[in-house]
Order: structure tokens, then sequence, then C-alpha cells
């Protein structure tokens, strides 16, 4: 295995839907950091050295709800910052677990286009956090979305990382393509390593390990990738910090010499230009990456039921609109009183999305399951679930009374 020379700082919040914050307060707080992360990505935009800083929105729904009331200035600055690759906005709409079945994942990815189309942000890859895995047609829903590489990053806990990881390789998807993907890291791995923190703790006492485990499975590349967030926790703001560290660690002379690795702040797309040009040396594997983490939805069976139920209505309203779509009677053609809002297909499809996203139940929630945190933050998860039911049940009427309407409609006349 080549010697690992650089490792590559990926600065992320790591978005919980909930958990650390009531799920309102924690919309908000995410349009925060968005512009937190601004911020400290201008102060170094003249700057192009190893600790010049660098963000990652790791997640399309903070940023969606964000774009909804950002300043044309706002924009112009977020743009400004992803075109000189100081700030990269990665595909997936939450960090989702298994519960999305192929259809629901590709909703979830529809806003990328968006995305590119009006704001020319370049979203070729997609992380994944805290979920231990994934099903397999995800890789051709995302290679489908224009996704060209994954990183997953982890959470052990009630579950296992399955190969050696990390582990960068080639995820044959169903339809034989092949997606990159990284078995990587815990998603909180730089900070829990001292990085940001103690250049002495890191140098001495983690960095040894680290590269004790990289040859104990051969890890094939001279960069590593290693994400952080903010000493907070998950939801945290951009940690500027992580800068001062990173000059510090490089003044360091045995990283002048080569004895140790250099650390730059960087986004996921610097290392996959990496992995790009290494591909050669990666291992390819087919099949399904199963979950054994995402025990938080058998605690609502109920709600979970409801929400798959969603799903079901949704996908047969879309199914009724294509076909009055053929009889000409779309639902833009239609008079208002025969057809929902225009805009509650999405909100359907966001309160679906977001019941089944990762994040059950506060942190509290075993510690105080009496609470108010619990209690409040559960109402608020299970409102997802009976808001998708009420939407997707009026989308799937509509469709059934106008398709009725016409069949009635074409009997009469003849």
């Amino acid at each position: 295995m080549p010697p690992v020379e650089t490792i590559q700082l990926i600065n992320h919040c790591h978005t919980d839907i909930g958990y650390t914050h009531d799920q309102p307060v924690l919309w908000d707080l995410q349009r925060r950091f968005i512009d937190d992360g601004l911020a400290v990505a201008e102060r170094d935009l003249d700057r192009d050295t190893r600790d010049a800083f660098h963000w990652t929105i790791e997640t399309t729904g903070p940023l969606l709800r964000w774009l909804e009331t950002a300043s044309d200035d706002q924009v112009d600055r977020l743009q400004r910052l992803e075109a000189a690759g100081r700030i990269e906005v990665t595909g997936m709409l939450a960090n989702i677990p298994p519960l999305y079945g192929p259809a629901q994942t590709a909703e979830t990815l529809r806003p990328v286009e968006r995305l590119r189309e009006e704001y020319g942000f370049d979203i070729r890859f997609a992380m994944n956090c805290d979920v231990n895995g994934q099903n397999w047609p995800v890789a051709d829903a995302l290679l489908d979305a224009g996704i060209e590489g994954l990183s997953m990053a982890i959470n052990e806990h009630f579950g296992g990382a399955p190969l050696d990881r990390p582990e960068v390789f080639k995820w044959e998807a169903p339809s034989g393509r092949e997606l990159l993907t990284l078995n990587g890291y815990h998603y909180s791995t730089g900070h829990q390593l001292g990085i940001g923190r103690d250049v002495d703790e890191f140098r001495d006492k983690w960095w040894p390990r680290v590269e004790h485990r990289l040859e104990a499975v051969e890890y094939p590349l001279s960069k590593l990738l290693v994400q952080s967030y903010h000493p907070f926790g998950d939801n945290g703001p951009a940690y500027g910090e992580f800068s001062s560290f990173v000059r510090d660690w490089n003044d360091q002379q045995a990283v002048e010499d080569g004895e140790l690795p250099a650390i730059e702040m960087a986004t996921p797309a610097d290392w996959w230009e990496h992995v790009r040009s290494n591909t050669d040396a990666l291992e390819t594997y087919r099949g399904d990456w199963t979950d054994f983490w995402n025990f938080g939805s058998i605690s609502s069976a109920r709600e979970q039921a409801i929400n798959r139920e969603n799903r079901r209505r949704l996908l047969t309203a879309d199914a009724l609109e294509a076909a009055l779509g053929a009889f000409g009677a779309a639902d833009h053609r239609r008079e208002p009183t025969r057809r929902s809002a225009p805009e509650t297909r999405d909100q359907a499809w966001w309160a679906t999305h977001f019941f089944d996203e990762h994040t059950w139940g506060s942190d509290t929630s075993v510690s105080v399951p009496g609470g108010e945190d619990a209690a409040s933050q559960w109402n608020h998860k299970a409102n997802y679930a009976y808001d998708g039911r009420s939407l997707s049940l009026m989308r799937q009427r509509d469709g059934l009374a106008e398709l009725a309407r016409r069949v009635r409609g074409r009997a009469t006349n003849e």
C-alpha cells in the first residue's frame, strides 16, 4: 500500500432532523449553519493554502429550506463559493435509512436536478451518515441522478461495518453499472481523533493507530478522507478553528520531511478526484448493503405502517395523474375546484420522506423518556406521518374523482 501523504478533512454539520433539538428549531438552525458556513468560507477565499476553510452542505433538505428565504446576495455568495470549490453541495436529501423504496429514493433525488439547473451547483457526489447500510437499488438511483460517488460514514451503534473500513470500492448496481463507494470512518472521526483540538494528541496517540489500521486493511490510496463536525456534536455549525489546527499541524518539521501526512481542508469532490485517478486499485462488490442499525422504526410501528401507505397512495396518485394527462386532463389544466393546490404533491412527499428520515427520538429519549424533549420531538416526528396521510389521501381522492368523472362522461356520450 502507498503511504498516506494527505488527510483531507471534511467539515459538515451532520444533519439530524430532530435528536438534538425539536424539529422546527432544527430547521431554523440549519438555515443559520449555511449562513455561518458562507461567512467562514469567505474569510479564507483569497487564500489558496491547505488551511483555507472548506465547508460541505451534505444534505439538500436544509438547503432547499434555506433557499426559500435567502436573499439574492446570499444566493450569489453561495454560488461564488461553490464555484470556487470552497463549499460543496452533496446530493442526499437527508441521512436516510433503507426504509425508502426505489421510487421514493428517486423522488428524494429530484431536487438535485433543480439545484443544478436553477443555481448551477455541480452536484456529483453524495454523503450518507449514521446509517449502517442502504438498499441495493440506491446505487442505480444515484447513478440515474448523475451522482458519481457515495460515501457512507456509518455508526456502528447496534450494528457493524461490512468489509474492512476504511475501504473504497466499486459498488456494482442491479443494472450492472458501477458506483464509486466509500465505506468510511464515522462522521465524527476527526474530532474524536483530536483534530481541531490537540496536535500532540493526534500525532502521538491517534495517528499511529490510524496508520496501523490502514496497513492492516491495505488501504490503496495516498489520500485519506476524514469527516468531522463542530465540537458541539450533531447539528453543529461550521468550525472555523479547524483552519488554525491544520496550519499548526502542517508547520511541524515531520510533516515537511514527509514523516507525517499533511492535513488539508477539503470537500468530498477533492477526495473523489483522487479516487477517480486510482480506480484500478479498487475491488468490485455487488449486492445489498444490509442495515442493522435502523431499529427506530419498530418503536413507531403504527406510524410506520401509516407512512408506508402514504407512499403507496402517492405513487397511485402519480399514476392517476399520468392517466389523466393522456385524457388531456392534467391537474394544471383542470379547474382549481377539481384539483389540489400545486404545492400539495411536494408537501406530501416531504412529510413522507421526513418521517422515514433516520432520526427517531431526542437525545434524551432513553435517559429521560418521560421528559418534554422526548415527548415534543416524538409529536413532531409522528406529525410527518399524519400530514403525509392527509395529503396523500387528498391527492389520491382527487385523481380518482377526476378519472371517474372522465370515464362516466365517455359512457354518457356513447
